[in-house]
């Protein structure tokens, strides 16, 4: 039996908050189990693995949210033989997503656990771990009560379609455990009810609910927008490429199963599943969500436009909108406005890392007005550690962006046909530009050509000159690559990770004054074309204006004006053993025991292809030094218990980090409510030296994860 320990710390959180909510119903008795332990520990009813009878099914399930569904529960049943939990119902109340129960209430196996890995885990078709749905009870006309299971895919894809002998799995271990009357099987998607129409031999009834049904809300609720139709099929790429946000209402001809991205408002051609992950997203954020009987066509002439849309308690409304009201709803429907560094663009000069001022907090805030985090974050740790943890680099300051981007020219339509503007002043005109702030089409268009420009723009000199000359002062020779990183005065900060926005890149002194463009590039044969300082340098200036990164800071209402670009370089290590994501304490559950999540160094943690997620342990730490390690998961590239991290090189990391934790200056206060973390990277070079590369806050918000 798999038992799931859980912190007599993090069950007295729990249980304060929760103590309201367990007190209103009986706690049933429960087939022991990992619910069991988890029960107990946190003092609440989070998941059972019996529904016998009617008092037990009010404690597990919550109010439906459509006419036809009267209460609700999600439910978990093994897939595959390496299933860790077995067959459990989730507290509705308390969990409405699968993926909060498994990574709050069970750390222990799920710590790390990303939203991709979770995705694939209940819906990669044969592959899957786990079968995943709702069951709902439903009253007929005639009075009489019936319960329904539906089993979770991913729309998108039709081989997570299931197969009968799938249902039929699904159906036996529900039935085991379900005591109430017979579960009917309810195919949600138009590839289920087209696969199920097939089975003449199902041992479960089937039984389609869709056919009277026009119109359905599921978040009554008001939104402003420009309206964006998508199929199923553009909505990947459409979400990938960044081309709408919270200010655009989607208009889908099927429910995916998922949408993370804040929109303004959802209409989807087919129903939702009542805990589907769009439903109960929109929910939470009090986006208007209703299905429409082919919404494609009733929302064809309102393609492009802004417009009022809402989800009534009958039917659903959509009316052209004015740009001051849609305004004014956007601004109250995001973050309080996140305040950056006023970048200075008087510091002129490359600074090597050892060298920034950093004794005080008035000096490192001067800093990140000059640098960026990234390089003054490093710059300040490093000088807190032992040597031979670090890398050689030195930091350039936000003037050369703003030099870069003042001083150089395109071609391009202002607005009055096309002139010659630099890259400023082009920003300067689209930031007051009322079709590049509302219409994301035309933004990710502008942004796109924008980025292009500045990375095949030539640049100057008496900017590439210092640098180069700082490279040979630091590593004594021009066939060294070394790593051009962001650090930007947007990111890595307490109130705006800004994780993952922008871009890197290597560059090679030798490719820079070589006096030609061809390749292989002098500092690394396998690089077929050129790695060139200036090349380095425009596209991580570039990244700052991907689509992705200004509506990250656009929700967060960061002053895009105010935004630069200063760049960390410093040494780009080869063939290192391991690549290393550590925390000081668990994002994603009040968790304290350090969570790190490590892989085989040909492969990142953070943003490997799928299919290929990183050893993942728990760390607890106690007065310096490591008391226990708990293995959670083996990275996907090694055997079982072949770990990328030994027990040895574990307690070096976890006792450093402490001894960082420890010291490191943290300069803003902390909100009420949250818990400072420290999200780091390492890694682990060629000859096994342990180097720390990255160092920012996270906050998380406990109150947020101790409600649910």
């Amino acid at each position: 039996m798999i038992r799931a320990v859980v912190n007599a710390g993090r069950a007295g959180l729990f249980g304060a908050l929760w103590l309201g909510l367990a007190a209103c119903h009986p706690d049933p008795v429960v087939t022991t189990g990992p619910c069991d332990d988890v029960n107990e520990a946190l003092g609440v009813t989070v998941c059972l693995h019996d529904i016998p009878d009617s008092p037990t099914w009010n404690v597990i399930s919550g109010v439906g949210n459509t006419d036809d569904v009267e209460r609700l529960a999600s439910y978990m049943t093994p897939a595959s033989d390496d299933a860790p939990l077995p067959t459990l119902f989730v507290n509705q109340n308390i969990f409405p997503l699968h993926y909060n129960m498994l990574t709050q209430a069970f750390p222990d196996l799920y710590a790390g656990l990303t939203w991709e890995e979770y995705g694939t885990m209940v819906t990669a078709g044969a592959d899957r771990t786990y079968y995943a749905g709702d069951i709902s009870q439903r009253r007929n006309s005639d009075g009489s009560v019936w319960y329904s299971f539906i089993v979770w895919e991913n729309p998108a894809d039709a081989t997570t379609t299931p197969t009968l002998q799938q249902v039929t799995d699904t159906w036996t271990a529900l039935t085991e455990r379900f005591g109430l009357a017979d579960l009917v099987y309810v195919p949600y998607t138009e590839a289920q009810e087209a696969t199920a129409a097939t089975w003449d031999n199902a041992p479960f009834t089937i039984r389609n609910i869709d056919d009277d049904v026009a119109y359905e809300p599921y978040t009554e609720a008001t939104g402003y927008g420009t309206v964006r139709l998508y199929t199923l099929d553009a909505l990947d790429a459409a979400t990938v490429a960044g081309d709408y946000g919270y200010q655009d209402v989607l208009v889908l001809d099927q429910a995916p199963l998922d949408l993370e991205r804040v929109v303004a408002g959802i209409a989807t051609g087919t129903r939702q599943g009542a805990l589907s992950h769009i439903n109960v997203r929109a929910a939470a954020r009090g986006t208007p969500n209703c299905y429409i009987q082919d919404p494609m066509a009733a929302f064809a002439a309102w393609e492009g436009q802004l417009v009022r849309f809402q989800c009534g308690a009958e039917d659903w409304s959509v009316s052209a909108a004015t740009q001051e009201d849609a305004q004014a709803w956007w601004d109250a429907i995001r973050p309080d406005p996140v305040t950056i560094p006023t970048p200075d663009l008087d510091w002129d000069e490359p600074v090597p890392l050892l060298d920034l001022p950093t004794d005080t907090a008035a000096d490192r805030a001067q800093n990140l007005t000059r640098f960026g985090s990234k390089g003054s974050n490093l710059g300040t740790l490093y000088q807190r550690i032992p040597p031979e943890y670090q890398l050689d680099g030195f930091v350039l300051p936000f003037a050369y962006y703003d030099r870069f981007m003042r001083g150089t020219t395109w071609t391009v339509d202002l607005g009055a046909g096309p002139e010659t503007a630099s890259f400023q002043d082009t920003l300067d005109v689209w930031l007051n530009d009322e079709p590049f702030r509302t219409d994301a089409a035309v933004r990710h268009a502008r942004l796109d050509a924008l980025r292009t420009a500045i990375e095949s723009a030539p640049v100057d000199s008496a900017i590439v000159d210092p640098v180069v000359a700082e490279i040979r002062a630091v590593w004594g020779r021009d066939d060294v690559m070394v790593r051009f990183r962001s650090s930007s005065n947007a990111e890595d900060a307490l109130e705006f990770s800004g994780a993952g926005l922008y871009t890197s890149e290597s560059g090679c002194v030798a490719d820079e004054v070589d006096g030609d463009d061809l390749g292989p590039s002098r500092c690394d044969a396998d690089k077929d074309s050129e790695r060139s300082v200036a090349a380095a340098l425009t596209t991580v200036w570039a990244s700052l204006w991907t689509m992705q990164a200004f509506e990250e800071r656009d929700w967060y209402g960061i002053d895009h004006a105010q935004t630069a670009m200063g760049i960390l370089v410093d040494t780009r290590l080869d063939d290192e053993q391991a690549n290393v994501v550590a925390f000081t304490g668990n994002p994603s559950a009040v968790d304290d025991r350090y969570l790190v999540e490590a892989q085989i160094g040909a492969y990142d943690v953070v943003s490997a292809e799928a299919g290929v997620y990183p050893e993942t342990s728990l760390v607890t730490v106690k007065d310096g030094d490591v008391s226990q390690i708990l293995r959670v998961d083996t990275s996907s590239e090694r055997a079982a218990g072949d770990w990328v991290l030994d027990d040895a090189q574990l307690t070096e990391l976890s006792e450093l980090f402490w001894d960082i934790a420890a010291i490191y200056p943290q300069d803003d206060a902390t909100p009420d409510d949250t818990t400072v973390l420290w999200d780091t990277e390492w890694k682990v070079d060629a000859a096994g030296q342990l180097i720390i590369k990255q160092i920012r806050p996270f906050l998380r918000d406990d109150a947020a994860l101790l409600g649910g």
